[in-house]
């Protein structure tokens, strides 16, 4: 699970529409408070709307994208190996059809997917967010949609799995109101075995 800053909205000054014409707009903000002229640019720019099997390829370059940032020192080290980019694209598309039983609303801007999010029945699966677009509540907007989604089926009583070391994605849960329950479950998909915490979320 790939994370994503806050919403936080404001009014653009001439400060912030300097910042905001920053080449850095175009790319990650390396942990700094991004404009909220920038944020709100990009907002509204989004589009979101049902993925489809013709945007899998798209979505597993960010997807690989988001997990060679995170893991860049295990990979350099060789810890692990990268998912096979091809092996995730086939899944993806898997997921992607009308037929599945997963459910995934994608954020579009100009045309291609920039994040993902993907629910089966009471469970979250998937939220990702292309690395040159975090930190500008692209996230927050998709854990609403994806939550949305969950609701919209009758369940009250949701979860996630969150790798156990990916901490920032288990703060941005924290914040939305998802509770870590301490318990884990141990994954293996696509050659890869990690353990995974285990969060929930009750709505009445």
């Amino acid at each position: 699970t790939i994370w994503d800053g806050q919403v936080v909205l404001g009014s653009a000054d001439s400060e912030g529409a300097a910042r905001c014409d920053d080449s850095r707009w175009q790319g990650c903000w390396h942990g700094q408070p991004v404009p909220p002229v920038c944020e709100n640019r990009l907002m509204a720019a989004v589009e979101i709307r049902a993925a489809t099997p013709e945007d899998a390829a798209a979505v597993a370059v960010y997807h690989d994208r988001c997990f060679r940032n995170m893991y860049s020192s295990q990979l350099a080290v060789g810890a692990f190996e990268a998912p096979d980019i091809e092996a995730t694209r086939r899944q993806l598309q898997d997921w992607f059809r009308p037929e599945s039983a997963f459910e995934t609303r994608v954020a579009v801007v100009d045309g291609a997917p920039i994040g993902h999010v993907t629910v089966r029945g009471r469970y979250l699966v998937h939220l990702f967010v292309g690395p040159d677009r975090q930190g500008r509540g692209v996230g927050r907007y998709l854990l609403e949609q994806g939550e949305a989604m969950i609701g919209a089926g009758g369940h009250t009583d949701w979860e996630l799995h969150a790798r156990v070391e990916n901490l920032a994605a288990i703060g941005f849960y924290e914040r939305a109101g998802w509770t870590v329950t301490g318990r884990l479950v141990h994954t293996v998909e696509h050659g890869l075995s990690y353990d995974e915490q285990v969060l929930i979320k009750h709505r009445s």
